[in-house]
């Protein structure tokens, strides 16, 4: 797995998400979620429920203004802060 700018929290990436913040909980589902693996298998993967991933996920979504999980994952994606 790899995450950059690992940390409590991950600060300013660049363009119009600057100032955005992505907990590594944030990033992990994300990274899951670039991988193809629902939000089930990503729950048993992080040893978490599956309502804590969907909060995560939305969390982020919520953050990264994205319209769901998918346009998540692009965006975080296009911006380096995750590698599938």
């Amino acid at each position: 797995m790899v995450l950059h700018r690992i940390g409590a929290e991950v600060a300013d990436p660049p363009g119009p998400l600057r100032g955005v913040r992505l907990t590594p909980r944030e990033l992990e589902a994300l990274l899951w979620a670039a991988r193809g693996k629902s939000v089930w298998e990503t729950a048993q993967v992080l040893g978490l429920s599956e309502r804590t991933v969907k909060f995560h996920l939305q969390r982020a979504c919520a953050k990264l203004n994205a319209q769901n999980k998918t346009h998540a994952v692009a965006r975080v994606l296009a911006r380096g802060l995750i590698q599938p």
